[in-house]
């Protein structure tokens, strides 16, 4: 359950000590999330008096307009910033799993740096990213990045096994 950041009580209305009204409002064209006391702290100079008014009562004032335009405000800005940057709503949104090292995807594949492998006589995958290793080993003497054959063959495997091991262990 997220808390509200205005109060810090979870934003169910059921859950919390009781010390400020949460209430979701939606409509065809805005989202708008209530909490009594962020509405009180913005409106007390305005004459607003209870810090835990219901969502009803809290609508039947002229504020509320003032907040449903607020959010459709921040609503259409959002949707803006999205399609200037690209991102719509055709795309998937499914995150995939980047490389620490190199931040491209883990998949392995002819355009993928990355070998998916494992150690003999150790247990579970490990997967080879050359710029994660290089950074890992370059200050031991490590000259370049390396393929995942060149890698098996110099004297840095070991090492990455070993260390690769002791990290298994930590988790």
């Amino acid at each position: 359950m997220r808390n509200c950041l205005a109060c810090g009580q979870p934003k169910s209305r059921y859950l919390g000590d009781g010390s400020s009204v949460h209430f979701f409002y939606q409509s065809k064209t805005v989202k708008y999330f209530y909490c009594s006391t962020m509405v009180f702290k913005t409106y007390a100079k305005e004459g607003l008096k209870d810090t835990r008014m219901s969502f009803e009562n809290f609508a039947a004032t002229p504020f509320f307009e003032r907040e449903l335009e607020a959010a459709r405000q921040r609503g259409q800005s959002g949707e803006r910033l999205q399609r200037r940057e690209g991102r719509g709503r055709q795309q998937c949104s499914c995150q995939q799993a980047v490389s620490a090292g190199c931040h491209q995807p883990l998949k392995q594949g002819p355009n993928s740096p990355h070998t998916h492998a494992s150690f003999p006589g150790v247990p579970g995958k490990y997967i080879y990213c050359p710029s994660r290793v290089f950074s890992l080993y370059n200050a031991q003497g490590m000259e370049k990045e390396l393929t995942w054959r060149e890698f098996q063959l110099s004297d840095f495997y070991d090492a990455e096994r070993d260390r690769w091991i002791a990290d298994k262990r930590k988790t």
